[in-house]
């Protein structure tokens, strides 16, 4: 059986037909076959535009429509809705053509519009023929909602969405809602505090039942579609329990200092912070120094070089020195006799000379004494073992065996420790 395609092109009022020749096209299309009947018409997206469509669906047993005119995001829908009120499957027996988008408005020669308009008909006429019918499936709908970004307006969104009795998620990858609506010092027009609107909304995120804060996270990936998205949300460690109270001794007693962003780099923050101090959430975050630095990378120990270097800075110098023993147990004996790699690499050399890392190391182990350290805590093991030798790398095996409970003895054939470096 052939098809019956009807066609109907529209006027807009003069958007189309002040370019397109629309009763040539419509005389052009009514030779193609399969089309029973072509028409123009001012309006069509009209009641009576809509109207002709169905009486000449029932009149001529057509069994395709095909309708050109404006963009289908406009009235694809009402043209559909046509069709199926005349018996017709709206996805198998119609197809829009777009001549005012793709054609009027873009085309100033009325002869290339209308030739390039029956080039686009003629495709749809083709076209329409091998569509086949759709129906309509219902699919569980589901009604949390993932808001991207807690500035004024994500915190807004959110709220109207809680409020409304859904679930809202707020993806914010800084650690704290607020945006940079917050850092401005007034508003237009009213002059108002930033601050002052900004607040209020972020505790209101905060203690909204309805909205699930992830803060210092980012979106990975977007899967799925309209109502069943299924999104991948990456949160980032803040390095600190979730049971902070946001008390702020551990800013207090923080040696190392870095610029805060929050102030555009005008004054300094610690490494553990909190960006202001009516953050929400109000839990500190560490933020991770992912490169390492040519010191560390280049010293065989790997010891972490810029913590005691910045707690020495700090006149911590118990607290520096217990760092080093974290992989040196002689920071004293390093301090003077260490060839010193980490200094060819330090990238202060670069501005005037390097760090004097070594010797930094032997000023902090003079100005500890090292027998009032207080011991670790060691859980006893059962298993012995000897260490041969005890010089620095015997003493340094035996040190760390211990700390992991090993039941250690250490032979020395010179009267006292030390190997070559005591005598």
């Amino acid at each position: 059986m052939s098809e019956r395609i009807g066609f109907y092109i529209c006027h807009c009022g003069i958007n189309i037909a002040y370019r397109v020749r629309v009763q040539e096209v419509a005389e052009y299309v009514a030779t193609l076959p399969n089309v029973v009947i072509s028409r123009d018409y001012l309006f069509m997206c009209a009641d009576p535009g809509q109207e002709l469509i169905e009486n000449d669906i029932r009149d001529y047993n057509l069994t395709r429509v095909v309708v050109s005119s404006c963009s289908p995001r406009m009235h694809e829908k009402t043209f559909r809705a046509a069709c199926q009120r005349a018996g017709l499957n709206p996805y198998r027996a119609f197809h829009m053509v777009n001549v005012r988008e793709h054609v009027s408005w873009v085309t100033e020669d009325e002869d290339e519009a209308t030739k390039k308009a029956k080039s686009l008909i003629g495709a749809g006429i083709l076209r329409v023929a091998h569509q086949y019918g759709l129906t309509p499936a219902t699919f569980p709908v589901c009604t949390n909602t993932l808001v991207v970004g807690g500035g004024i307006a994500g915190m807004q969104a959110s709220l109207d969405i809680a409020k409304a009795g859904f679930k809202a998620y707020l993806v914010e990858r800084q650690p704290t809602v607020g945006g940079h609506m917050l850092q401005y010092d007034k508003t237009f027009p009213t002059l108002d505090c930033s601050a002052c609107i900004g607040t209020p909304k972020m505790v209101s995120v905060g203690q909204e039942p309805n909205i699930e804060l992830l803060s210092y996270s980012e979106v990975e990936d977007v899967s799925g579609f309209v109502g069943n998205f299924k999104v991948k949300v990456r949160r980032k460690s803040r390095y600190v329990e979730d049971n902070c109270t946001g008390c702020g001794d551990c800013e207090k007693v923080c040696p190392v200092d870095y610029p805060n962003e929050w102030d555009v780099g005008t004054k300094m923050r610690k490494a553990i912070y909190r960006p202001f101090a009516q953050a929400v959430p109000i839990t500190y975050c560490i933020e991770p120094k992912y490169d390492r630095g040519p010191c560390v990378q280049t010293c065989p120990a790997g010891t972490n070089v810029q913590g005691y270097v910045a707690l020495i800075k700090s006149g911590k110098y118990q607290e520096a020195v217990k760092l080093i023993m974290e992989k040196l147990p002689l920071p004293g004996t390093l301090g003077r006799v260490c060839p010193a790699p980490c200094e060819e690499t330090c990238r202060r050399a670069e501005v005037d000379s390097a760090v004097a890392i070594r010797d930094l190391k032997r000023f902090a182990a003079d100005q500890v004494d090292l027998s009032k350290l207080p011991l670790p805590e060691i859980e006893d093991l059962e298993e012995k073992v000897a260490v041969i030798g005890s010089g620095p790398a015997g003493l340094t095996v035996a040190y760390y065996l211990r700390l992991q409970g090993y039941q250690v003895t250490i032979f020395e054939a010179l009267p006292v420790l030390g190997g070559m470096l005591r005598v």
